[in-house]
């Protein structure tokens, strides 16, 4: 739900390229939606209220705990599945880190910051390879009220190793993220009449040349995100559903039939994000 962390890594000659793996897809949590107040950020479009808040829309308390069954596609054929989790952990300065985790590996973490109105992205760390994607300035996450409508943002992405902090590069990054009303939506955790859309493109700038991530997303209100699609160049689509969370002291769903919901999620094939 929180905007993908970094989960591939693949060094590019003259430049680096990062593909996310799924927060939102990002995660997101990529859930970016309606800014026109943070720099380097324009808002285009009319508008309609879909949430008076960021917290409505993306829950991040402390100690929020989601969990998700995923599956890989590729050629139109499952390629691989399981569960991922997300946990949110408060720091200090009002910022959050967000850690993925995949069949009980760790693979991602993020750090955002609650500014009040909104939410930006600080950076996107690839646990596996060891790599840090930090943002100058923070990439527009989400700000309150959410409303429909376009928006585009740039930022730059300075890369540095986890373990020393030392430099490897930099990238351009240019989001554009489209927000609408999604109407009554089924899931397995029931049905949500005030879903909302979220697709987001994000595209990484390098020497060698561009590399653009998608995500399509549903989240909801009280929920956060609902199931999502994300896709990268050459690399499997990736389908989740939420399966149970943990939101404010509250259970959400039933995390002890996880296996039963995973093998529902085989049963289903591909999530159609709408």
């Amino acid at each position: 739900m929180f905007g993908a962390p970094v989960a591939h890594w693949r060094p590019v000659s003259g430049g680096s390229h990062t593909r996310a793996l799924g927060f939102v897809t990002g995660s997101v949590f990529l859930t970016f939606v309606g800014i026109a107040s943070f720099p380097g950020c324009a808002l285009l479009g009319s508008s309609r209220l879909l949430a008076d808040s960021v917290q409505e829309l993306v829950p991040h308390s402390d100690g929020d705990h989601f969990v998700f069954t995923w599956q890989r596609i590729a050629n139109g054929k499952p390629v691989g599945n399981g569960i991922q989790i997300e946990h949110v952990t408060a720091v200090e300065g009002g910022d959050f880190e967000i850690t993925l985790s995949e069949n009980a590996i760790g693979v991602g973490r993020v750090r955002i910051r609650d500014v009040g109105k909104g939410i930006v992205l600080l950076s996107e760390d690839d646990l596996t390879r060891g790599v840090r994607l930090q943002y100058d300035p923070p990439l527009p996450y989400l700000e309150g009220p959410v409303v429909t409508g376009e928006q585009h943002a740039t930022s730059e992405a300075k890369i540095t190793t986890l373990s020393d902090g030392a430099p490897l590069g930099a990238l351009r990054v240019a989001q554009v993220i489209q927000v609408r009303a999604a109407g009554t939506v089924r899931s397995r955790l029931g049905a949500f009449t005030r879903a909302v859309s979220v697709d987001t493109a994000r595209t990484l700038q390098g020497p060698s040349g561009d590399l653009q991530m998608r995500t399509a997303m549903l989240v909801a209100p009280g929920i956060g995100e609902i199931r999502s699609e994300g896709s990268v160049p050459d690399e499997p689509l990736l389908y989740r559903e939420l399966a149970c969370a943990f939101i404010g002291g509250h259970p959400i769903g039933d995390c002890r039939r996880l296996d039963q919901s995973l093998q529902e999620s085989e049963d289903a094939g591909q999530t159609d994000v709408q």
